[in-house]
């Protein structure tokens, strides 16, 4: 086995542990009047992506002013009841964008443009680009204000920075964002995987796992090995001033003293970010809620954040051999793990005929009576067996696709035949939960005798008719009241499809109304509605995904 190049990897590790943040404060200068600490860094393993920033803690509350870390200008505007909620994004000269999310709020003169916008487009939701001489703004200028908005599981700031020609995020540590850090990663688990026809671990053919005590696993050593295995590990970081289990920075493979793999969390594409449901043993992490990072890469895993040699795959020779996995930040901080592995004679064993497979790098169809299926390429990380199955409850068809435990990259396609009784408004396709009942609605359109949708989940499907209407509940309204300043409030919910659309008008006009869907809460800033001398008719328009539409009435005064 040849070692890939030691070498390069020292001088990087190097290079990113001596930066110096002085040099390069002028940009990454912290946001916050509050000295940084993280509750989560750049290329922590999050759900189907990898975090793509850092969030700064904002001492568990919102409200703390934001401020741009350099000249530049606001170039886009997204506001969203999910993923990164009211968020900015500044260019700046050097060639970067920050980008600050989960806001409360902006800035006085972005809010007027921005309402304007919201006004314009008679929508909560846009996405806006301003022109590079529409909004300036200059270093440590306050530009917005930090909230809990989006997907947001408590109040933070998300800082990221991107290339603004690729828009692809780069880990601020490395470009100069100082984090005081004198804590090493730590491993907690190691995985030892067999990944080929005939081989075992312990002979047994699943992953084998031990913790990890002090340098060494919780196991006798050595460990037997048969035939092809990989090595996957269970680790976390911190740094000073926080105990959050955050995402190690670098992790190397050596078998023997030769480095062999190696996986640095910088400079990830979004577009390759879900590729990390191929990094990490999906399965388990589906069934346990913990995420061991494969050394080791299936053939559809597009990461480019990954240097292997063999691809991870370890083919050793039989006979005794040492495994070390290191697991590193940036400040310099290390921690390793050392331990023994007995390599066996290969089995003998014949390898039964393969059955018919899912090829990863091969589009798919299938059909029948009442299902059509289109897999594209790349659907899967690896070929797997075909398993496909379909029966009905009464003249409902099910149609199971495939194991759960499977992730999925790209999005399929799936028709579903609808019976004669189902042909009705609200028919759409769902996921069942391990009970067979509906648990996910699908986002669906009919397509003649057919209901289509597309997933990024296998399982199994159905159709059902959603004809419930979202429901709306008064918070703090009541008819013909006088209202001078404050927040209107409603508390919407949909029994299954969920809430689609929002829209309010007062005296017939459309009127800016904000949704949280953490809270089922909408609501309405009553200095955003027009005045009057006289009592208007507010209106709520509510649909869910189904189509079902709600509506609510009721007067009020803002004189």
């Amino acid at each position: 086995m040849a070692p890939f190049n030691s070498l390069l990897v020292l001088l990087f590790l190097c290079i990113a542990t001596c930066l110096d943040g002085d040099a390069q404060d002028v940009y990454m200068r912290n946001p916050l009047p509050v000295a940084p600490t993280l509750a989560g860094n750049y290329g922590e393993l999050r759900p189907n992506h990898f975090h793509a920033g850092l969030d700064l803690k904002t001492g568990g509350r919102e409200g703390l002013e934001v401020m741009s870390v350099d000249d530049g200008h606001v170039s886009r505007i997204k506001i969203s009841p999910y993923g990164y909620g009211k968020a900015l994004y500044i260019d700046h000269a050097n060639g970067t964008t920050t980008v600050y999310g989960h806001l409360q709020g902006f800035s006085l003169e972005i809010t007027r443009y921005v309402k304007e916008y919201q006004q314009k487009q008679k929508s909560f939701e846009v996405d806006i680009y301003p022109g590079a001489s529409e909004l300036p703004v200059k270093a440590g200028q306050v530009v917005a204000i930090s909230g809990n908005t989006g997907g947001s599981g408590g109040p933070h700031l998300h800082f990221e920075v991107r290339e603004t020609r690729t828009e692809v995020p780069r880990n601020p540590l490395v470009m100069g964002f100082h984090i005081e850090d004198t804590k090493a990663p730590i491993i907690d688990a190691i995985g030892i995987a067999p990944i080929d026809f005939g081989s075992t671990v312990e002979r047994n053919t699943k992953t084998f796992r031990t913790r990890v005590v002090g340098n060494s696993v919780n196991a006798s050593q050595p460990i037997d090995v048969q035939g092809s295995f990989g090595i996957e590990l269970n680790a976390y970081d911190s740094q000073n001033g926080s105990y959050n289990h955050n995402g190690i920075y670098q992790a190397e493979l050596n078998v023997d003293g030769v480095s062999v793999a190696l996986f640095t969390a910088d400079s990830i594409p979004f577009s390759k970010s879900r590729h990390l449901n191929s990094l990490i043993d999906y399965g388990y992490y589906y069934q346990k809620r913990q995420r061991f990072i494969r050394l080791y890469r299936e053939p559809g895993n597009q990461l480019p954040n990954l240097q292997y040699e063999n691809a991870g795959r370890l083919d050793l020779p039989t006979g005794l051999h040492t495994i070390e996995v290191i697991a590193r930040d940036l400040a310099g901080n290390a921690n390793r793990v050392l331990f023994e592995v007995n390599v066996l004679d290969k089995s003998n064993d014949q390898r039964p005929e393969e059955a018919a497979m899912l090829e990863w790098n091969v589009p798919y169809f299938y059909e029948s009576e009442n299902c059509k299926l289109f897999l594209p390429a790349h659907t899967v990380y690896s070929s797997i067996p075909l398993d496909i199955e379909q029966n009905t409850l009464g003249d409902i068809p099910i149609v199971h696709i495939f194991d759960p435990l499977i992730p999925v990259q790209e999005a399929f396609e799936l028709k579903i035949k609808v019976p004669e009784a189902m042909r009705v408004p609200g028919a759409l396709i769902a996921q069942t939960n391990n009970a067979g009942r509906p648990s996910r609605a699908l986002m669906s359109s009919v397509d003649g005798e057919w209901i289509r949708a597309e997933s990024r989940d296998f399982g199994s499907f159905t159709l059902v008719v959603d004809d419930r209407p979202p429901s709306i509940s008064m918070v703090n309204f009541s008819s013909s009241r006088i209202w001078e300043s404050g927040l209107i409030k409603f508390i919407v919910k949909d029994n299954f499809s969920g809430v689609h659309t929002y829209n309010a008008y007062l005296g017939g006009q459309w009127v800016l109304m904000e949704y949280e869907p953490k809270q089922d809460l909408l609501f309405i800033d009553v200095n955003d509605l027009p005045r009057s001398e006289t009592p208007q008719l507010l209106k709520l328009e509510i649909s869910d995904m189904a189509g079902n539409v709600a509506t609510f009435e009721g007067t009020l005064m803002h004189p």
